[in-house]
C-alpha cells in the first residue's frame, strides 16, 4: 500500500471517529447545542486543531463529509456510460457511492433521530442534497444526445432519492436485507410502475 493510500485511510478513520463522537453527543444531549467543540474533540480523542481541520462546525461534524462521487465514475456518466440508460447509469453512480460506506442499522436510526430533532441539520442536509442533485443534473444534460431537459433529469434524480429513502426505512426495519439490493429492486419497481 502506498504512503498516500495509508494517509487517506488514516484520515478517513479519524474523520469517521469524529463523526461518530459528534452523533453520539448530539443523540445523548438531544441537541447539537448540548455540547461544545472542545467536548467533541475530547470525545473523539483528537486535538481541537485537528477537529477544526476536519470539520469547521458541529453541524458539519454531525452530518459528516459531503457525499463524494468518484470523478472517474462521474466522467463516465457524463459521457453516456456505463450503460447508456440514464436511470441505470444514475443507479450505478448511487451504488458506487454506497460501496465506500458502511451501512449500519443503528447508526442510521441514530442519524434519523438527530436530524429530525435538530432543524438546522435537516436544512443543511437538504442544501447538501440540492448541490449534489445540481451536479448530477449538470452532468446528465451533457451526456451524448443530451436532449433531455434539466427538469426531467432533476425529476429522475428526485425519484431515485425517494427510492433511497424507502430503502433506508426498509433496511432499518430489517437489517438482514441487502441495502444496495433494496435500492436496485426499488428502482426496478418504479420503472415497472411508471414504464
Amino acid at each position: 500500500m502506498s504512503d498516500s493510500a495509508i494517509h487517506r485511510r488514516g484520515r478517513r478513520t479519524t474523520e469517521l471517529r469524529i463523526v461518530d463522537a459528534a452523533q453520539r453527543l448530539a443523540d445523548e444531549h438531544g441537541s447539537i447545542d448540548g455540547f461544545t467543540m472542545n467536548e467533541l474533540a475530547l470525545a473523539a480523542d483528537v486535538s481541537r486543531r485537528t477537529l477544526f481541520n476536519y470539520f469547521p462546525s458541529k453541524v458539519d461534524a454531525v452530518l459528516g463529509p459531503d457525499v463524494v462521487i468518484d470523478p472517474d465514475a462521474l466522467e463516465t456518466f457524463r459521457t453516456g456510460g456505463p450503460t447508456g440508460d440514464l436511470i441505470e447509469d444514475l443507479q450505478a453512480l448511487l451504488l458506487g457511492i454506497l460501496e465506500n460506506e458502511d451501512v449500519d442499522r443503528e447508526v442510521l436510526r441514530r442519524f434519523d433521530r438527530i436530524v429530525h430533532a435538530n432543524p438546522v441539520l435537516l436544512l443543511t442536509l437538504k442544501d447538501r442534497m440540492r448541490r449534489l442533485v445540481e451536479r448530477l443534473v449538470e452532468a446528465a444534460v451533457q451526456r451524448p444526445g443530451g436532449d433531455l431537459p434539466a427538469r426531467d433529469v432533476h425529476l429522475a434524480v428526485a425519484v431515485l432519492g425517494g427510492v433511497t429513502e424507502a430503502a433506508v426505512t426498509a433496511f432499518i426495519d430489517d437489517p438482514e436485507q441487502d441495502f444496495a439490493g433494496l435500492i436496485v429492486s426499488g428502482i426496478a419497481t418504479v420503472r415497472r410502475l411508471f414504464g
